[in-house]
């Protein structure tokens, strides 16, 4: 399920995603993947934006718009800035990113097969890439540790002191 497309890439792991107005809206801390050519970069949902396009505020009240402006009904607009975690690539995981996505690339969700492979080394639970992203907000931060105790249930008690260890932080 494409949950929108890449419209700026700002660096290696930065990119933003151009959500469209009909697409369900995820949540700050969502993991996802970018496909690309030999497997597909894993990310996280780092920011959510959301502005109205400032040229059309003086001239069109909202419930004029679809009358005024039938082809461009919703003229909001939503992005979600993303921070790029790894690859996944030939079934080989690498917990950085060497190549950026290309603008237009589709964005989807990340499934819990995919969630569960990312989160596996060596056949053993692994979220070495965590250490390094530390810089991710604390509210990013828990709602992947939310994410991926869901899909390891069997790791819940390790992911709990992680998640205090974290809140710890906070004080």
């Amino acid at each position: 399920m494409a949950i929108g497309e890449i419209i700026k890439v700002e660096d290696a792991q930065t990119y933003v995603v151009k959500v469209p107005p009909d697409a369900k809206k995820e949540r700050i801390g969502r993991f996802v993947k970018i496909t690309k050519d030999d497997g597909f970069i894993v990310g996280v949902i780092k920011n959510i934006t959301n502005s109205i396009r400032e040229d059309l505020i003086p001239y069109i009240e909202p419930d004029m718009a679809p009358k005024y402006a039938p082809f461009n009904e919703d003229f909001r607009n939503s992005y979600y800035v993303l921070h790029g975690l790894g690859t996944i690539c030939s079934g080989i995981i690498k917990y950085y990113v060497d190549s950026p996505p290309d603008a237009r690339d589709k964005v989807e969700i990340l499934g819990n097969e995919e969630l569960r492979s990312f989160h596996t080394k060596d056949g053993k639970p692994c979220i070495a890439y965590f250490n390094t992203n530390r810089e991710l907000p604390v509210n990013v931060l828990l709602s992947m540790l939310d994410h991926v105790e869901a899909a390891y249930p069997e790791c819940g008690a390790m992911l709990k002191l992680v998640k205090k260890y974290i809140r710890r932080d906070l004080h």
